[in-house]
Parts: C-alpha cells; sequence; structure tokens
C-alpha cells in the first residue's frame, strides 16, 4: 500500500472512532423520584385491579351441593391453583385460578382437563 493511502485509511478509522466514542458516551440520568413514584403507583394498581385483565378456569357450573362437594374434590387434588365457589344467578360455578395470559390458562387447562373434562377458559 502506498504510504498516500495508509494515510486516508488512517484519518477515515480515526474519524469513525471519534464518532464512535460520542455515540458510546451518551447516557440519560434517570430522576430518582420519578422513578420511584412510578413504582409506588404501578404496584397501588396492580393491588386495586384497576388495568387487571385476567383469565380463569370454570371447572363447574350447577347446583350448590354439587358445588360444594365438587370444590372440596378439587382442594383435596391440592393442585397449585386456588378454587374459588361464586353463586351467579340460578347457579353456583367452581372457578380455579387467576391467569394473566391465554397462554398460561391454555397450560392449567391442559392439566386440569385431566379430571375435569368439561373445564373451560373464560375471561371475566
Amino acid at each position: 500500500m502506498s504510504r498516500k493511502k495508509i494515510q486516508i485509511l488512517m484519518v477515515s478509522l480515526t474519524m469513525f472512532g471519534v464518532a464512535f466514542q460520542g455515540i458510546a458516551q451518551e447516557s440519560k440520568q434517570i430522576d430518582k423520584q420519578k422513578l420511584d413514584a412510578l413504582v409506588s403507583t404501578k404496584i397501588a394498581m396492580d393491588k386495586s385491579g384497576d388495568f387487571k385483565e385476567h383469565y380463569t378456569i370454570q371447572i363447574f357450573y350447577g347446583e350448590r351441593n354439587k358445588a360444594i362437594a365438587t370444590k372440596r374434590q378439587y382442594d383435596a387434588l391440592d393442585h397449585k391453583w386456588k378454587s374459588e365457589l361464586t353463586w351467579e344467578h340460578p347457579y353456583h360455578k367452581i372457578c380455579v385460578g387467576t391467569y394473566r395470559s391465554r397462554l398460561e390458562a391454555e397450560r392449567a387447562l391442559i392439566k386440569i382437563k385431566e379430571k375435569y373434562s368439561n373445564a373451560l377458559i373464560l375471561k371475566p
């Protein structure tokens, strides 16, 4: 390589390095107070359920006595999902779990359907 080409190459690499260094050193400061306020607001909204969209699995819908028996039977299986007995006129229903996404609910439904074949996913 000629001396001129080497000089042009060195100047080009130097310019590229300076430009890259300027980009790499750019940073943004995050205000800790604003971040703390945002996190506390998010926690409060999670607790109150302001923007919760969730799914649940219904394993039974029918008479009160059968609903209570089904709930006891489910609770005895010791699944990790909590069951809840509610009354929706004119019948009682048992819903299991609270899932953040449909995919999470479908994964649980596969296990629950082994015992409760009529189970279905609800979006209350």
